[in-house]
């Protein structure tokens, strides 16, 4: 099965640089960027812009090579980001709440030219960092020493660099050129045509390709991007009040975030000012989708791909039926060839299941540094003109005749959780660094936004299993983001092996549903207990053991280190409203992930036990 259009265009239709500082002349006045209480005007932020882009090039940037922005999510951080692109070089984008040790590991990868960021953020590095350092008010500060004009030839050249998770333990980079992005943008505008009287939300963090449509999309179409609060997003309560007071009408979230902002929300809400939601990044079950039909008038749309075909490479609307049953990821968007082979490279029948390979406009260019993996994923297309490569991705999928075509799950150890695509190997691989772990196993438990990773440790001869998995959760806390730690490791005399001798995953993802704590398993329950003669604190803990399964927690654990995520966030906060008569603000939990702090921060709220 193959599937493709064709468009040609000029070099400047195939360039982010180019796009962007026409829309901005276009209409300079039109509000661009609004960040808090600061509103850039498009005319505002191409000035801002080309301070950076100048520069960058006179500090020496040249096209093709990287500049890395270590930036919060803000009106700097954009400035930052597309200032990169006017100069001709390639962005890599930085999360500042991953551990510092993984950031330096990527640095010391991708080898930047300039990194853009803030002298308290760059306190976080060594002094003899190797990279130099311009800081965002060295930036807006500059003078052009000479009129800006855009670097030549760039539709091939690298425009954003991006990390995810890699099977060996070591990050990989995508290398994506402008044509790849402008290509993937022209789809999305041709296909969920964005205007001038919209508003989108930027709020998906920088490590996850996504946030490409946030920030690229409303900028070449004319369309105000509104900058969500660092660190709030994940706070259903505050994006449900930032939708409303900031008048976003089209909104892109991962899956499991669309569940927990629904989930958070309550059924009887609705969201009628969006005009446009998009979604993609996990599996989309049927329920969520009539669950979010019954609470919004507008069409949602469910995006497939990775990021080495650059954001997506289907898209699916499913359709308003109370009896779906089935949500697909859709057929090829343009300038897309998809095929779907055996092991053998030969394509499937109809409607047999296969693994995808994606070709087409939208693909890398391979990874940074990493010839071999390149070689291995980027094969020659030998089914179509053999014009460019084919990505292999991993996915199995097979046809139908509604929804193009049906995901099916993963060939490898990859998997999704929260929407980021994590390799288990880079989990193991942290792990086996600690002393006294012989060997290590991660897998993941439960679908959609009940998947959860599950840590396994063979441990040496007399070493202790308490010490060592405290240590090993504190290692891979160091050195890994937050969505890579497993909510719960437990050791093993050995691990099970399949019959001819591998390990057997399978066995263990089985396993892995007795270790993870489950909800009700406490010994109280805070739906039927009084708060009579309880202190604050008491109420929070009971609720928290609950919600946690656990029979106790003691006051400075941390929420998310026991077991919490942020849909049992929802639960607990919701069950202390009920308990405390009493609204509870949501973000404190994740402000204050302790028993300690959160009571004291409650108290400082003005909540209290009511008296009896």
């Amino acid at each position: 099965m193959a599937s493709t259009t064709a468009t040609l265009l000029d070099d400047g239709a195939r360039r982010l640089d180019t796009l962007l500082l026409s829309r901005w002349d276009a209409d300079p006045a039109h509000p661009a960027l609004v960040d808090g209480d600061r509103v850039l005007l498009a005319g505002e932020l191409r000035d801002r812009t080309v301070r950076v882009a100048s520069l960058l090039r006179e500090r020496g940037v040249r096209p093709g090579e990287r500049v890395a922005v270590y930036l919060e999510r803000s009106a700097d951080f954009v400035i930052g980001v597309t200032g990169v692109v006017l100069a001709g070089a390639a962005q890599v984008a930085f999360d500042v709440n991953d551990p510092v040790a993984r950031t330096l590991d990527m640095l010391a990868d991708c080898e930047p030219r300039l990194l853009i960021t803030t002298p308290e953020l760059r306190a976080r590095f060594p002094e003899d960092l190797a990279t130099e350092v311009v800081t965002v008010a060295e930036c807006a500060a500059a003078e052009p020493a000479v009129p800006f004009e855009p670097a030549a030839d760039l539709a091939e050249q690298p425009a954003v660099v991006i990390y995810t998770s890699g099977s060996t333990g070591r990050p990989k980079a995508s290398l994506i050129p402008h044509r790849a992005v402008t290509t993937r943008l022209r789809a999305l505008q041709r296909g969920h045509g964005l205007g001038p009287d919209d508003r989108m939300l930027h709020h998906t963090a920088c490590s996850f390709d996504m946030f490409l449509i946030e920030v690229y999309w409303p900028l070449i179409t004319g369309t105000t991007v509104v900058v969500a609060t660092p660190g709030r997003q994940r706070d259903a309560d505050y994006l449900a009040e930032t939708i409303r007071s900031e008048r976003i009408s089209v909104f892109y979230c991962v899956v499991s975030l669309l569940e927990l902002f629904l989930l958070a929300r309550g059924p009887e809400e609705r969201f009628d000012g969006l005009r446009r939601v998009l979604t993609g990044g996990e599996p989309l079950a049927p329920e969520l989708v009539r669950r979010f039909h019954a609470q919004s008038t507008a069409p949602l749309t469910n995006l497939y791909g990775p990021s080495e075909c650059t954001i997506y490479c289907t898209a699916w609307v499913p359709p308003r039926d109370p009896d779906l049953d089935t949500v697909y990821i859709g057929p090829a968007i343009e300038d897309t060839t998809l095929w779907i082979l055996d092991e053998d490279g030969r394509p499937v029948p109809d409607g047999e299941p296969g693994e995808l390979y994606i070709g087409g406009a939208g693909l890398a260019l391979g990874y940074l540094n990493r010839p071999e993996l390149t070689a291995e994923r980027f094969v020659p297309d030998h089914l179509g003109d053999g014009s460019g490569p084919l990505y292999r991705s991993g996915d199995l999928v097979r046809t139908h005749p509604v929804g193009g075509l049906e995901f099916l799950g993963r060939v490898d150890l990859q998997v999704k959780i929260r929407g980021y695509r994590i390799e288990l190997g880079e989990i193991e691989s942290a792990a086996l660094r600690v002393p006294g772990v012989r060997q290590a196993a991660a897998v993941a438990h439960g679908r959609g936004s009940d998947a959860r990773l599950v840590g396994f440790l063979v441990l040496d001869e007399g070493a202790e299993p308490a010490a060592v998995t405290a240590a090993v959760r504190e290692t891979l806390r160091a050195a890994l983001p937050s969505y890579m730690v497993p909510a719960a490791f437990t050791t093993l005399a050995a691990m099970p092996l399949t019959a001819n001798g591998k390990l057997d995953r399978a066995l263990l993802t089985e396993r892995a549903g007795e270790v993870l704590p489950t909800a009700g398993t406490s010994a109280a329950s805070s739906d039927t207990a009084s708060t009579s003669g309880d202190s604050l604190a008491e109420v929070v803990t009971g609720v928290w053991c609950e919600v946690l399964g656990l029979p106790a927690i003691d006051p400075d654990d941390d929420f998310f280190d026991i077991g919490g995520d942020s849909f049992k966030v929802v639960r607990a906060v919701r069950k202390l409203e009920a308990l405390l008569g009493a609204e509870v603000p949501m973000d404190l939990a994740f402000d204050e992930p302790t028993v300690a702090g959160f009571t004291a921060a409650l108290a400082g709220h003005g909540v209290e036990v009511a008296a009896r």
